[in-house]
């Protein structure tokens, strides 16, 4: 049975090494692995959610270039919680594009269109969150947070709720 070139340069190196190189060789190997399989922080993708408190509906949502998902006006009582995903979100920033919808009652009141963008600081992303969220507020303010499960921003939602059920 005749061995492919890289193994042969393998055996080669592996033959030249002293007794001392090639434990320490190995203990790197064993350290690297377990670094790798259980100590590093490897998130993966995350889910894009949004929730929106405007009196107007949010036509799209771009978060770092991934599109997300579209919301309904707020109606006293839901606020969204669509998701769309999952997406690369990473680095130090974050930076949210939408564009403002209008119901047919204030595209009669001569509302248009209105694109905005805004960078916040990237929140803290800890193991097991596996959801991105964005809150869309009165007056064009954004909030964002992690979260391991649905629901992040219901505390905030809850004291913009006029109606139950």
């Amino acid at each position: 049975m005749r061995k492919s070139l890289p193994v042969l340069v393998f055996d080669a190196i592996w033959t030249l090494l002293p007794r001392w190189g090639r434990w320490l060789a190995g203990v790197l190997l064993i350290g690297y692995l377990v670094w790798f399989f259980t100590i590093k922080e490897s998130f993966g993708g995350a889910k894009l959610v949004l929730n929106n408190l405007m009196d107007r509906p949010i036509s799209y949502v771009y978060v770092n270039g991934n599109m997300g998902p579209n919301a309904f006006a707020f109606d006293g009582l839901n606020a969204g919680g669509k998701s769309a995903g999952p997406y690369d979100i990473s680095g130090k920033t974050v930076t949210i594009e939408w564009e403002l919808d209008m119901t047919r009652a204030q595209k009669e009141a001569g509302y248009r269109f209105e694109k905005h963008k805004v960078a916040l600081p990237m929140p803290k992303r800890k193991q097991g969150d596996m959801f991105f969220y964005v809150l869309i507020m009165p007056n064009n303010k954004v909030q964002v947070r992690w979260s391991p499960e649905f629901g992040a921003f219901d505390d905030v939602i809850a004291n913009y709720q006029t109606r139950k059920y």
